[in-house]
C-alpha cells in the first residue's frame, strides 16, 4: 500500500486521526500474558489493543488487577517501546460498575460515587503505565458498558440523566491524557452517549444507530471516531466477509440517507468485533479478527478510490 495521507497518524489536541478502517479489538481476550502480545503484534500492529481491565463490585481498586492481566500489560507495552502510533486500552465503565454495586446493596448514590471514583482511578493508572513504556503513543481508552445494551428498556434502573453524568465524570477526569471512547454490545440511547464529551463510539452495526443519525454527524464533523462493531460475536459469521460487509454498507447508506456525510462516515472510522472475545477459543478469534481486518481494508480501499476519483 503506497503512502497517502490517510494512512498516517497525528493527533490534533488529543483527537486522534486514524487511517480509514483500521482494524483492532476492544475488551477481553482468551490469552495468557505472552499470547496476548505477541497475537497484537501479529494480527493488528497498526492498532494493537492492551488487555481489558474488569471491574466488578469486588475488583474495584487498582490492587484488584489480576496479574495476568498486568503481565499482559507490560509484555504488550514493553514490546511497543518507542512507538508513536496509537493503542488502545479498555475497562468495564462506571454504568455497569454502578449497576454493579447496586446488586450488591449499596444505596443509589453511593454505588454512582464509588463507580466513578473506581473507573476514574483504574483510568489514570492505565494510563500511567502506558506513558512509563509507551510515552509518545496516544492511548484510545474505551469504556466499556455491557450493562447499557439493555438501557432502552423501559424497567432499566438508572434514568438517561444519571447515565450521562456517570460517564461525563469519568471522561472529564481523564480526558486531558487520552482520547475516551464507550462500547456498547447492543442497542443504546446513542445521542445521550454522544454528549457525555466522549472521542470515539463503539458499537454494533445492527444497533440503530440511524436514530441518531444527526448526532452521529456532529461528532464525526468535530473528529469524533466511529468504532464499527461489524463483526458479530454472537451469531455465525460465515466463510466470507460479503454478508457482513452488506450489513454495513446497508447501514452507511441509511446515515447517509439522513445526513451523515458519507465520507466522514468512511474517514472517521474504525472496524472492531462486536464486543469482547474474552468467551472465545483461538480458532474462533483468528476468524472473528480476520474478518475484522478484511472488512477494515475495503473500507481504506473505497475510501482511498473516492478520493482518487474526486482529486482530492
Amino acid at each position: 500500500m503506497g503512502p497517502d495521507h490517510q494512512t498516517t497518524w497525528k493527533v490534533e489536541g488529543l483527537r486522534i486521526e486514524l487511517p480509514a478502517g483500521v482494524a483492532t479489538v476492544i475488551g477481553a481476550l482468551p490469552f495468557t500474558a505472552t499470547d496476548v502480545s505477541t497475537f497484537m503484534l501479529e494480527e493488528l500492529p497498526q492498532l494493537p489493543g492492551a488487555p481489558a481491565v474488569e471491574l466488578d463490585s469486588t475488583h474495584l481498586g487498582v490492587a484488584s488487577v489480576e496479574a495476568e492481566v498486568r503481565a499482559g500489560l507490560i509484555a504488550l507495552l514493553s514490546e511497543l517501546r518507542g512507538r508513536t502510533e496509537p493503542i488502545v486500552m479498555s475497562l468495564t465503565g462506571p454504568v455497569t460498575v454502578a449497576l454493579d454495586l447496586r446488586r450488591q446493596g449499596i444505596d443509589d448514590e453511593a454505588a454512582s460515587d464509588r463507580a466513578v471514583g473506581a473507573v476514574s482511578e483504574m483510568a489514570r493508572w492505565l494510563l500511567a503505565v502506558a506513558r512509563r513504556w509507551t510515552p509518545d503513543a496516544p492511548v484510545l481508552l474505551f469504556l466499556t458498558e455491557p450493562a447499557l445494551a439493555k438501557s432502552m428498556h423501559p424497567t432499566f434502573p438508572l434514568r438517561p440523566a444519571e447515565i450521562e453524568r456517570l460517564v461525563t465524570s469519568v471522561v472529564d477526569d481523564v480526558d486531558t491524557d487520552a482520547t475516551v471512547g464507550v462500547q456498547v454490545s447492543g442497542r443504546a440511547d446513542w445521542s445521550l452517549l454522544l454528549r457525555t464529551g466522549i472521542g470515539a463510539l463503539a458499537a454494533p452495526v445492527g444497533a440503530h444507530l440511524e436514530s441518531s443519525a444527526a448526532d452521529i454527524g456532529r461528532f464525526l464533523e468535530s473528529g469524533g471516531i466511529m468504532a464499527w462493531g461489524a463483526v458479530p460475536v454472537d451469531e455465525p459469521l460465515g466463510v466470507s466477509p460479503e454478508r457482513l460487509w452488506k450489513r454495513l454498507s446497508a447501514m452507511w447508506c441509511e446515515l447517509t440517507q439522513r445526513g451523515v456525510d458519507p465520507m466522514l462516515l468512511r474517514e472517521r472510522s474504525i472496524i472492531t468485533p462486536a464486543g469482547g472475545l474474552g468467551a472465545f477459543g483461538a480458532g474462533q478469534i483468528d476468524r472473528v479478527v480476520e474478518l475484522t481486518r478484511e472488512l477494515g481494508e475495503r473500507v481504506l480501499r473505497q475510501t482511498l478510490g473516492v478520493r482518487l476519483s474526486i482529486g482530492a
